[in-house]
């Protein structure tokens, strides 16, 4: 497949309607930027474990994760996101709540990149972190209430890097908040 085609068989509607589910259904989230670990707590059975700590515990070292950021995965009988303390904190934020977004869309865990789901299943997880940690509704209301929105204020208004924070201005620009579902 394409980056096209993969990037038109990407659900949105399910992925916007179940980060807004959780954003509006959420008591652990009263601010942005708000705290992953106890939105994951609230709405879920899931743990979080730094790899230095399944490194001691299990004596997993941190090439066999797949990802030098955050990989989510059954482990002794739970679902576990484990997660590089190393990294600095938005991308830390980032990269459990991309995890957090593959178990709530329920995607198949491990795949790998052959697997014609694998690129589909990214680019959700994606889309639903953005919407979880920068949601288009916020952003769109400060801009009604005057508020310049830019790649600096979204930095600072919800913890997330330059990268993140520039990928949801183009998204923002490409998109028209009245074309939107009444269900997203």
């Amino acid at each position: 497949m394409t980056f096209d085609e993969v990037y038109k068989s990407v659900n949105y509607t399910k992925v916007y309607c179940k980060a807004n589910e959780l954003l509006v259904s959420s008591s652990a989230i009263e601010v942005f930027p708000f705290k992953v670990s106890s939105l994951i707590k609230e709405q879920s059975d899931i743990r979080l474990c730094k790899y230095a700590k399944a490194f001691e515990k299990y004596g997993i070292p941190i090439k066999h994760f797949g990802s030098e950021s955050a990989v989510i995965m059954e482990f002794c009988g739970a679902v576990i996101i484990f997660y590089n303390q190393d990294e600095v904190e938005y991308r830390i934020r980032f990269g459990i709540m991309h995890e957090f977004g593959h178990y709530v869309l329920g995607h198949k865990f491990n795949l790998k990149e052959t697997d014609p789901l694998y690129h589909k299943q990214e680019l959700e997880a994606n889309c639903f972190a953005a919407q979880m940690l920068m949601p288009e509704q916020i952003l769109r209301e400060c801009k009604r209430r005057g508020k310049n929105i830019s790649v600096d204020y979204i930095i600072q208004s919800f913890s997330v890097s330059e990268d993140a924070a520039s990928k949801r201005m183009r998204t923002l620009a490409n998109t028209t908040y009245e074309w939107k579902s009444r269900a997203e």
